[in-house]
């Protein structure tokens, strides 16, 4: 078959995976299950693929650019709010996880305890992409959102160190408990460190060098997440925490061209889930998944309504008794645990065994995906309104204000901020000129209705104004007092 018609296959997929987020996003239905579902038709309709080992490499790399691009969303005040609660989801609760679905795949499925746990260890994680997605307009309290995300993307090292031991173990027959502990620290240790210290090594390097083009910055970015990534697994580390180190460590640091990073990468990660989800889409018969759902079925409700909840209540709840910061009331603990959305990782993981010829590979794959698309598809559609009915859910979070981009050498740090006028705020009713503007700080334009206005001094602010501001500290502490309450949005000059 002719290259051309592999390209036009390809971009015909992805072209229906992207129409299909307006309905997605129409419907409230994650993303991630209509991926899948391009992929499931396209297999049917004639494409054969039946790579498994490519799938599984490019799903990995896949995810390591979803946790670059999550990373860089992530507010790090937020991240180390969380990181107790969510460190411990992400171990200890795994390990909980892995042990209840184990137990319970031993009971209700042909399988054996040892694959039992396997597929518990395939089922564990909670998906990063699904997790960011879905999350995103719900309205949670920053706290529980900030678990979620922190649990999402630090939770899958774990998983997939346990998937290859439980895997290997049942290929050799040779297990070693000390080696289990060990690796895990290991692993976890130098993904810390060599993500936080690379990541910060990849900020002076993209604030210093000059290029030729201010689209070399984005790739810059990639390239030096990536190179954190391989670095740090061929180091004996976990890649997957070191990239989303990085992540952090770029988005949380003064940074130039910071908004022509974040459209790039949030583009790349939006391209590596179509990829991964149409690909193992394409992976599915259909037809081998059918003899499996009533099993599947069982195993979703289990650990839907069993074995996470349960994990959750038995991780959380000790860590109230060692702080009050740590503490999470009942419908906390409801919704942190309806919210461990599952999503591609699974699949990915599921992959392993079929690789390593491990008896019933074909069912826990079979298994896991079905699991993983009804999960997906019921605690995604139902979440915010259960956020609702607990008594959970915050003001919705700003639409996407307009923005105005600098286009130039930029000092780190320096951003136009979008300060969209709430109609309690100071200057509302109030002139340009009887402002206290501080001298560092330009108000560079005013959109009022879609229209741009040229900000002289004799114009009155309105309700619903956007104010572009040109600052070299974006922080929300140093904002002019009369434009607060507001609702910023830091837009970097890139």
């Amino acid at each position: 078959m002719p290259v051309s018609l592999y390209v036009l296959l390809g971009s015909l997929l992805v072209i229906a995976a992207i129409l299909s987020t307006r309905f997605a996003q129409h419907m409230g239905v994650p993303a991630l299950v209509l991926f899948v579902g391009v992929g499931m038709i396209a297999g049917t309709a004639g494409v054969d693929f039946t790579d498994y080992a490519l799938s599984l490499n490019v799903g990995l790399l896949a995810l390591a650019v979803i946790l670059l691009s999550g990373g860089l969303d992530t507010d790090a005040r937020l991240f180390l709010d969380s990181i107790v609660p969510a460190g411990m989801l992400s171990t200890v609760g795994v390990l909980l996880k892995m042990t209840l679905i184990g137990g319970l795949a031993y009971l209700l499925t042909p399988l054996d305890w040892l694959s039992g746990l396997l597929l518990g260890a395939v089922l564990a994680p909670t998906d990063a992409a699904a997790v960011f997605s879905v999350l995103k307009g719900c309205g949670l309290p920053k706290r529980l959102q900030g678990v979620l995300e922190t649990e999402s993307g630090t939770n899958d090292p774990i998983s997939i160190y346990l998937t290859l031991l439980l895997a290997s173990i049942i290929t050799t027959g040779e297990a070693n408990l000390g080696s289990l502990v060990g690796g895990v620290v290991l692993q976890l240790g130098a993904g810390a460190v060599l993500g936080y210290g690379m990541g910060r090594g990849l900020v002076v390097v993209i604030n210093r060098v000059e290029v030729d083009s201010v689209g070399l910055y984005p790739v810059l970015a990639l390239a030096g997440g990536l190179l954190t990534y391989a670095f740090t697994e061929l180091v004996g580390g976990n890649g997957f925490l070191a990239i989303y180190m990085v992540g952090i460590v770029l988005g949380n640091r003064p940074l130039v061209h910071r908004h022509n990073i974040q459209s790039f990468m949030d583009g790349m990660a939006w391209g590596a889930q179509i990829l991964m989800f149409v690909l193992l889409g394409l992976l599915v018969v259909p037809a081998e998944l059918v003899p499996h759902i009533p099993t599947a079925l069982l195993l979703t409700v289990g650990l839907i309504l069993v074995a996470r909840p349960l994990s959750v209540m038995l991780t959380i709840a000790p860590l109230g008794l060692l702080h009050k910061r740590f503490r999470f009331s009942w419908r906390e603990q409801v919704l942190l645990s309806w919210a461990g959305l599952k999503g591609a990782v699974p699949i990915i993981l599921a992959l392993v065994p079929l690789l390593n010829d491990v008896p019933g590979s074909t069912f826990i794959f079979n298994v896991t995906f079905v699991c993983v698309v009804v999960g997906t598809a019921v605690q995604g559609l139902s979440i915010a309104p259960l956020a609702r009915w607990l008594g959970l859910t915050g003001a919705p979070e700003p639409e996407e204000p307009l923005r105005i981009e600098l286009i130039g050498a930029a000092p780190p740090g320096s951003a136009v901020l979008d300060l969209r006028l709430l109609p309690d705020a100071p200057a509302v009713g109030q002139r340009l000129a009887d402002l206290d503007i501080p001298a560092q700080m330009v108000i560079a334009a005013v959109v009022r209705n879609g229209r741009l206005i040229a900000p002289r001094g004799a114009i009155r602010f309105q309700p619903d104004d956007h104010v572009y501001v040109i600052t070299e500290d974006a922080e929300a502490d140093h904002l002019p007092r009369a434009f607060v309450p507001v609702a910023p949005s830091p837009r970097s000059s890139s």
